[in-house]
């Protein structure tokens, strides 16, 4: 069974984490593989959330542009790879059906990977919440005290850059809650511009 193949034609987002793990990933020679492709490595929640702050420390305010930035580069890859396959072995993929796909991989990374429980939904924009962000997680197990923004970086500007290459559309995105600041779940907007 092609990954990818179940990636783009089921929905899985009522799997558990054994049927994604079946399906999805490969334990080989102490490596981990990500759809018979890329290397993938587990952390501790803390070790991001403390990343974050001796970034802060050395540059600022900036530590979450550039770390947001790079992981929105990154989703922004996943994406695209996922709407060119898509195009050259299937055809024009529609963007209900590439929103299905970007919800699929949402929940591979929240129950592969542990980044939390994640429910998606697109209308008029797109709001994603998430319980458990394992960037909440870590910010609340280091600091001990509400965080004044939100902290999931990582975890937003994945999913945004996924959403931009996988739709082929620009989004305006924000955090607008987050579990590191006392609220019930982490809450990621997207408007498309």
């Amino acid at each position: 069974m092609d990954p990818f193949d179940v990636l783009v034609g089921e929905d899985i987002t009522g799997w558990t984490r054994d049927e994604i793990v079946k399906v999805f990933l490969e334990y080989s020679d102490g490596e981990v593989i990500f759809i018979q492709r890329v290397k993938v490595a587990a952390m501790y929640s803390t070790f991001l959330a403390g990343l974050y702050q001796e970034i802060t420390k050395i540059v600022g305010p900036a530590a979450k542009g550039l770390i947001l930035n790079a992981a929105k580069n990154g989703g922004l890859r996943a994406g695209k790879g996922i709407r060119r396959r898509y195009n050259r072995e299937r055809g024009e993929l529609t963007t209900d059906k590439a929103f299905a796909i970007a919800k699929n991989m949402l929940a591979i990374w929240a129950e592969g990977f542990g980044w939390g429980k994640i429910s998606a939904e697109m209308g008029d924009e797109i709001v994603i919440k998430m319980v458990n962000s394992f960037e909440a997680d870590g910010y609340m197990r280091l600091k001990k005290e509400p965080a004044k923004q939100p902290v999931c970086w990582t975890i937003f500007g994945y999913v945004w850059g996924l959403l931009e290459g996988i739709l082929n559309q620009r989004f305006y995105g924000e955090q607008t809650t987050c579990m590191a600041m006392g609220d019930d779940y982490c809450t990621l907007v997207f408007r498309p511009q």
